[in-house]
């Protein structure tokens, strides 16, 4: 039963591989996509705040009970870039070896002794690592990610498709909101170049890094009651 199941699974891998690998040729030809404005500048003071945030409001939250945060589209879209540069560094790197980080322009000028504190706090940090997982297997990743929060309570992310050696520029658009204590994504539309782009492609590669924008389950008890998605910002609430 499981070599079957592992068959199967092999199978559908292909599958989805050879349908990205014809959508991404097909996109390459016509790589226009929607205009959403100029995107938000990075930088690594973004992105700390981005994480100092996320660790407070989970301190904040096992103290009184009650979780808040409110983040803006440059500092989501700062930390997605940085913060997962420094978690791929601290996969191969111990913590207390951060200083050695080398001839990586985008890390260049960071204050390591706050990332190091900050990262030794992981559980109250989105859990970047386990992004993608499906869309490993599938060497499928979105690259240079970038996240917009529109007024209408709809969230943009936009970024490089990357699958095998190909690679075509990506949008998409989801609706977060909380059900029953969890978050739920609402998938609204996507286009992979300048083709409409199907949902199953957001499972793959775009949904975990929506989850981790918007923490997702990683405060353990954490029960999410409001998602408020306003014009640059994003707003969580919840309760433990």
């Amino acid at each position: 039963m499981h070599r079957r199941r592992t068959r199967q699974s092999a199978r559908l891998a292909i599958l989805l591989g050879t349908g990205l690998v014809a959508v991404l040729l097909l996109a390459g030809c016509q790589a226009e996509l929607p205009d959403d404005g100029t995107p938000p500048e990075i930088s690594a003071a973004a992105a700390r705040r981005f994480a100092e945030k996320a660790v407070a409001a989970g301190q904040i939250a096992v103290d009184t009970g009650r979780f808040e945060l409110t983040v803006t589209e440059g500092e989501a879209t700062s930390f997605l870039n940085i913060g997962m540069l420094l978690l791929q560094q601290t996969q191969t790197l111990p913590l207390e070896d951060l200083e050695q980080i080398q001839g990586i322009p985008e890390l260049e000028g960071i204050d390591v002794a706050r990332w190091r504190a900050l990262l030794e706090q992981r559980e109250r940090l989105p859990a970047l690592r386990s992004l993608n997982e499906r869309g490993l297997r599938l060497r499928l990743t979105v690259e240079d990610p970038i996240v917009r929060f529109r007024g209408d309570g709809q969230m943009v992310l936009r970024g490089e498709l990357k699958a095998l050696v190909l690679n075509a520029p990506v949008r998409f658009v989801v609706a977060p909101r909380a059900s029953e204590g969890e978050l739920v994504l609402d998938f609204v539309e996507g286009q992979l170049g300048g083709v409409p782009m199907p949902e199953i492609v957001f499972d793959l590669a775009g949904r975990g890094l929506s989850s981790a924008i918007l923490m997702g389950q990683e405060h353990a008890g954490a029960q999410i009651t409001e998602i408020t998605v306003g014009r640059g910002t994003l707003t969580i609430r919840g309760a433990y």
